[in-house]
């Protein structure tokens, strides 16, 4: 015995006849939150600082190898004012450094699977009677 369907059915006889929702994650307290904040903002401005570190590796050797008792390119240099120069060279390469991980991490936030997921809609009334219908169709006469 051959069934036709209309065409209207024959779209919705393919689906499965119960749709299984995931189940909701319950919702973290404050206190959970703050550490979880407090702990990302750790993790940002470590990873930050070793960025800034490594790309100041390379800016350090320059400069210490041009020492000469403190005599660099040809003018004399105190200590603590060369140091002020290093420090002023460091803030520089972090604030680089600081742009780097702050692309990265837009980059790991906004391409994440979390946000990338299809959207389904809740059934409403209108579609019970087809909800109804797959399933009196899905028993024998199918």
């Amino acid at each position: 015995m051959s069934v036709q369907f209309t065409p209207d059915l024959a779209a919705l006889a393919g689906r499965p006849d119960f749709e299984v929702t995931p189940p909701e994650e319950p919702d973290p307290g404050i206190f959970v939150r703050l550490k979880r904040t407090v702990a990302s903002a750790a993790l940002f401005l470590g990873t930050t600082f070793a960025v800034a570190g490594l790309f100041f590796i390379p800016v350090l050797f320059f400069n210490l190898s041009r020492i000469e008792a403190l005599e660099i390119a040809g003018q004399q240099l105190t200590a603590t004012a060369f140091l002020g120069q290093l420090g002023a060279l460091f803030w520089g390469t972090f604030v680089l450094a600081l742009a780097f991980t702050s692309f990265v991490a837009s980059m790991l936030i906004f391409a994440s699977g979390r946000l990338i997921r299809p959207y389904s809609k809740p059934v409403g009334q209108e579609d019970a009677m087809a909800h109804l219908t797959v399933l009196r169709l899905s028993g024998s006469e199918r």
